[in-house]
C-alpha cells in the first residue's frame, strides 16, 4: 500500500501575516486562494497545544502544478521565530521555479530581498535528464530559506 499519493500543500509559520503576504504575493507573485481563522478544540488537538487560534491564508503559484502554500500565523499562543539554519537537521526549505534567474535575482534584489549568495550553476552532467541548473537561496521576512531554480530543460519534461 502506498501511504502518500500526492503533495497537497506546504505550510510556513510566519510571525506577521500581513508582512509575509506582502512578500509572497506582491514580491514573489503568489495568488491568494482562501483564508481561514482556525480556533477551538479541533485545531488545538491537531497542533498539540491548548487554546490555539491560527490565521491561515492559502496561496498558489500562477503556474502549475497547483501545490498550495499555506501561510499560517499562530495568534494564540503567539509563535516565535525559530533559530534553525541551513544545514541543521530540523531545518527545511522549498524551491520555486523561475524562467529567467538573472532577471528574477535582479528584480528581487532591487526590492530588498535578502539572498544567501548570488545565483550559482550546478552542472549535473549527462547522468541527469536536465543538465545544468541555476539556483539561489533567499530569505522570507522571518528568515525562512527559499530556493529559486532555473532549469528550462527540466520544465520541458
Amino acid at each position: 500500500m502506498k501511504v502518500v499519493t500526492r503533495l497537497d500543500h506546504i505550510a510556513v509559520t510566519v510571525s506577521d501575516l500581513d508582512r509575509s503576504l506582502s512578500f509572497y504575493k506582491d514580491i514573489l507573485g503568489f495568488e491568494e486562494v482562501e483564508r481561514h481563522l482556525l480556533e477551538g478544540e479541533t485545531i488545538s488537538t491537531m497542533a498539540g497545544k491548548p487554546g490555539v487560534v491560527m490565521q491561515v491564508v492559502r496561496l498558489q503559484a500562477p503556474q502549475g502544478p497547483q501545490i498550495l502554500l499555506d501561510l499560517q500565523q499562530y495568534v494564540k499562543p503567539a509563535g516565535v521565530v525559530s533559530n534553525a539554519k541551513l544545514g541543521m537537521a530540523n531545518h527545511s526549505h522549498f524551491c520555486f521555479g523561475v524562467e529567467n534567474m538573472d532577471a528574477a535575482y535582479k528584480e528581487l534584489k532591487a526590492r530588498g530581498v535578502e539572498f544567501v549568495s548570488a545565483p550559482v550553476t550546478f552542472d549535473l552532467g549527462e547522468d541527469w535528464d536536465y543538465g545544468a541548473l541555476r539556483v539561489v537561496f533567499l530569505k522570507d521576512p522571518d528568515g525562512f530559506i527559499l530556493e529559486l531554480v532555473e532549469s528550462p530543460e527540466r520544465a520541458a519534461h
